[in-house]
């Protein structure tokens, strides 16, 4: 019962809030995000506690309640940008961006062996996801099977509604190696991991478990390793940055050329986050809680 009057909650929201024009959604999204810091005790403690490890042991209680709550307010903006996605074209989508930096995504594409384009749950994931096929390049990734099932599907069609593949994270990977060798775009997050492919790596001054997936997958596949983020602007505009190749190691110690170019990959991370740590969106521990 809890499931489906969730899926249902979710449903309902999509069909009064998708149609809404953009005044309207991000007006009502600006009130329902002090209700969801209010009503959401578990969302607020897990926010809360990856704002602190990236505020600082020194940063005060109150400038980190104060980032949960915008945290909170992009969450809903978010929710209204996912639910409206499939009304709007990839023309719509590219007028409301704008990116930078689109020259290092063509650069790593004409080496012919793909790009692994690392990002974080930062800004909004689902509008930069629809960005390359605007280029007419297909992007694929893992999408972490949630549940309830319904629910799952149901934001699964709204995400994949401009043409991005996406795999549940409990199905075969192998789809990932032919989008590289066919020269295409695979987006993978780098700030969350899922199931037992994380590692022990230092983010933000403390030991914290990510994915190492993606740099394996380039030092594997040879695919250019790019990290792309997209940043949430006052107006409600966006802007993407792709960031240029990263050069990975092989000294021909797979675990240790993971860790170099990890390193780098959370050196990017933490400048993004720290500069706007009210659009880092994971609503899970990113560093173990007591």
């Amino acid at each position: 019962m809890p499931g489906f009057l969730t899926y249902g909650s979710y449903r309902l929201l999509g069909a009064l809030t998708g149609p809404l024009p953009q005044n309207i959604g991000y007006g009502l999204a600006r009130r329902v995000g002090p209700l969801l810091y209010t009503l959401s005790p578990r969302l607020r403690r897990i926010l809360s506690h990856n704002m602190r490890h990236v505020l600082g042991p020194g940063a005060d209680e109150q400038d980190v309640q104060d980032a949960v709550r915008a945290a909170c307010v992009n969450i809903a903006k978010g929710h209204y940008d996912l639910f409206r996605l499939g009304r709007l074209a990839l023309d719509e989508i590219k007028a409301m961006t704008r990116i930078e930096g689109v020259e290092n995504m063509y650069q790593a594409l004409a080496r012919g062996k793909g790009i692994v384009m690392v990002t974080a749950h930062f800004g909004t994931i689902d509008i930069m996801g629809q960005l390359p096929s605007y280029f007419g390049v297909p992007v694929s990734g893992p999408v972490e099977h949630t549940q309830p099932e319904r629910l799952f599907q149901y934001t699964l069609r709204l995400r994949k509604s401009h043409g991005v593949r996406l795999i549940p994270s409990d199905g075969s990977m192998m789809e990932l190696f032919r989008a590289l060798k066919r020269g295409e775009i695979v987006g993978l997050p780098t700030d969350k991991g899922i199931a037992d492919n994380t590692h022990e790596i230092e983010f933000f001054g403390s030991p914290a478990r990510l994915p190492f997936g993606p740099v394996r997958l380039a030092l594997r596949t040879g695919a250019a390793l790019v990290p792309a983020f997209a940043l949430r602007l006052p107006d409600d505009t966006f802007k993407v940055c792709i960031e240029s190749e990263l050069e990975l190691q092989r000294s021909g110690d797979r675990d240790a050329d993971a860790v170099a170019g990890m390193t780098k990959i959370v050196a990017i991370m933490e400048r993004y986050i720290s500069q706007n740590p009210e659009q880092w969106l994971v609503a899970a521990p990113v560093w173990p809680m007591n």
